[in-house]
């Protein structure tokens, strides 16, 4: 009888995407897409996520009066995404009432 044991995929993924060296533009992407629920539903109804660069997250904001109020509360931010995607170099959050 055989033993070979068959792995599932969720065992197996992050070995392959180590593998390929996708597991680090995984997670910045991962940052992207979570970034409504670290934010919350108001925050997020003000706010975009637009990309992630060295470290630096740049955020959308549709109000300048929004965005001032999101600099107090920065490094909060930072740190819940932090605890969300683990292993991220996330140093910055950049706030722009411009879309690039």
């Amino acid at each position: 009888m055989s033993t070979k044991r068959f792995a599932r995929i969720g065992e197996m993924l992050p070995g392959v995407l180590h593998s390929l060296g996708l597991d680090r533009r995984f997670r910045e992407q991962r940052l992207l897409a979570v970034w409504p629920e670290v934010a919350g539903p108001e925050i997020a109804a003000h706010t975009r996520a637009l990309r992630y660069r060295e470290g630096e997250l740049v955020i959308h904001v549709d109000h300048g009066a929004w965005m001032q109020q999101l600099h107090f509360i920065e490094s909060d931010l930072r740190r819940r995404l932090r605890e969300r995607v683990p292993g991220v170099a996330l140093e910055r959050i950049r706030f722009t009432a411009r879309a690039r």
